[in-house]
């Protein structure tokens, strides 16, 4: 049964604090725990969590607020279980920042902790909502609101978050897989099987793979593929609703395909990035960034930058398999951001350009500023579209053209979609001092110049014109959200959190969040009360 906890709001009279030095005292309601207090313990709205508890008269829950407490407290130290239980249990400033004053008040094990974790997982699931991303949102808007943080300017940014499993090789993972479908089986089909998966029972995938030559993959990639093709077919009517045999097909499929009537091992090069990458966590996914491979998620952050506010705060966090990019990540976050405030300009890179993020935008009168874009460059030496001057109707469509001479050009749509052609006098082209190297210089005698091109290239264009004419020296209001990532990520060993699952990554990196939220504000307090 859900009961909200007011117990903190009136201190006892006599309580472990009073045994406190005035001094201490003050130390301690002026530290991190003061702020943790104030800032998030007491704005959190522990009905937005009710729904996770029955209705019916029963033992009240332990305090869902603490719970949640601890739970960011947990991310934001980069804190174990065992951690964050003696943590609670002999920390004075834990126990001050979530409510009590007095030692041994408020006891639990952790395996209530886990119970409430579960509750939150569960829901999530039956209702695609996370409740810790109510949770942030209301405290964060609270945050800006008392603080008058403006949100018109915003910056975004993505970072790779690794699930806490193990780093499977590609026949590793495939002899894992056959392991754990011997132990689904029953003694009467372990016997049924015994023979085609003995070779594969002996040891665990990295010996089997360690005594392995190299010459040997592509045969032993055909035997395995031969065993999983039996065992999908022979185990589908008996375990079709079993985890182990689940994984047995995604993984497969992911890895071996139907070649006149023989199975054959798909390229290396050619596995998706939504593949099995653990039978740990099925939810991870693959992705190569600067050469290097990441398993699991990312996170994207959405932050203010308006230089005139006091502080920054990030104001979204949204965790996703990191086969989804950052152009998608922007469509979905943007439309949710702009009904909480008032989006006029948004910062990014370059790898937000798109052309799936230019509608949303010009739904939401949002103006993107990139550091760069994506993609080829120009080359140098000749002439492009971003040469020339191209002017928009109302719609977004191109209308007219002027090239770097000055001269115009008229603009039709061409019978393709999305396709349009300049056509320009061909007499002033003729004697044009930049023909040689002008995409729209006659093709043939008495043709017309004409450069043809696609919305797209149109729109590209006029972004890398915006970028050259900034002045140099020009505040880039993107950078300083490196340095937010680096603080998002640094309770974490190397980037890897301590869990598994999106769900449960996606918690914890909530957590960071409003711990890094907390921490500005408790600097900026600091600084106010010294001036």
């Amino acid at each position: 049964m859900f009961r909200e906890n007011t117990d903190h709001l009136q201190s006892e009279l006599f309580r472990t604090l009073n045994d406190l030095p005035k001094g201490m005292l003050e130390v301690l309601e002026d530290s991190w725990a003061g702020t943790f207090r104030e800032e998030v313990f007491l704005r959190l709205d522990e009905t937005l969590l009710a729904v996770l508890y029955s209705s019916k008269a029963s033992r009240p829950n332990v305090p869902v607020n603490v719970l949640l407490g601890l739970e960011i407290m947990k991310a934001g130290f980069g804190w174990t279980d065992e951690e964050l239980h003696q943590s609670f249990t002999f920390d004075l400033q834990v126990r001050y920042a979530l409510g009590y004053e007095q030692v041994g008040e408020g006891h639990f094990c952790i395996r209530t902790l886990n119970g409430f974790r579960r509750r939150l997982r569960d829901y999530a699931q039956q209702t695609g909502q996370n409740l810790l991303e109510q949770i942030f949102a209301q405290i964060t808007d609270e945050q800006r609101q008392k603080l008058s943080v403006k949100s018109d300017k915003l910056r975004m940014d993505s970072t790779q978050i690794a699930s806490n499993i193990y780093r499977y090789g590609r026949i590793e993972l495939l002899v894992e897989i056959l392991q754990r479908v011997h132990r689904m089986l029953s003694e009467k089909d372990r016997e049924r099987f015994d023979e085609v998966l003995a070779p594969y029972l002996e040891s665990n995938g990295y010996s089997y793979t360690y005594r392995m030559k190299g010459t040997d993959t592509g045969a032993r990639l055909d035997e395995i593929g031969k065993v999983m093709a039996t065992l999908v077919a022979e185990l589908a009517v008996d375990y079709a609703a079993e985890t182990a045999y689940e994984q047995l097909v995604r993984v497969f499929h992911d890895h071996f395909r139907l070649s006149d009537d023989d199975i054959q091992p798909i390229p290396a090069t050619e596995i998706k990035v939504t593949s099995l990458q653990s039978p740990d966590d099925p939810e991870a996914t693959f992705h190569r960034k600067r050469n290097e491979g990441y398993r699991g998620y990312a996170t994207h952050v959405t932050e203010t930058c308006n230089p005139d506010n006091p502080l920054q705060l990030i104001v979204d966090v949204r965790t996703e398999p990191n086969a989804i990019d950052d152009p998608q990540m922007l469509v979905t976050v943007l439309p949710e951001v702009t009904q909480r405030m008032e989006v006029k300009e948004l910062y990014t890179d370059g790898g937000y350009n798109s052309p799936k993020v230019d509608p949303v935008l010009a739904v939401y009168s949002v103006h993107h500023n990139q550091t760069a874009l994506r993609g080829d460059r120009p080359h140098t030496g000749h002439l492009g579209l971003v040469d020339c001057t191209i002017e928009m109707d109302a719609v977004g469509k191109p209308s007219r053209l002027f090239c770097p001479m000055g001269h115009s050009m008229t603009i039709r749509a061409t019978q393709t979609e999305h396709r349009y052609v300049a056509n320009a006098d061909s007499v002033d082209c003729q004697t044009c001092p930049l023909l040689q190297s002008c995409p729209a210089r006659p093709k043939a005698p008495g043709k017309s110049a004409a450069i043809y091109f696609e919305l797209r290239q149109a729109q590209v264009a006029k972004k890398r014109q915006v970028i050259a004419a900034r002045p140099p020296g020009t505040a880039n209001l993107r950078n300083a959200v490196e340095s937010t990532i680096r603080s998002l990520k640094n309770p974490f060993r190397q980037g890897k959190v301590l869990v598994r699952g999106k769900f449960r990554v996606a918690c914890q990196m909530i957590g960071s969040a409003l711990m890094v939220n907390m921490r500005r504000i408790h600097r900026f307090q600091a600084q106010m009360a010294k001036t």
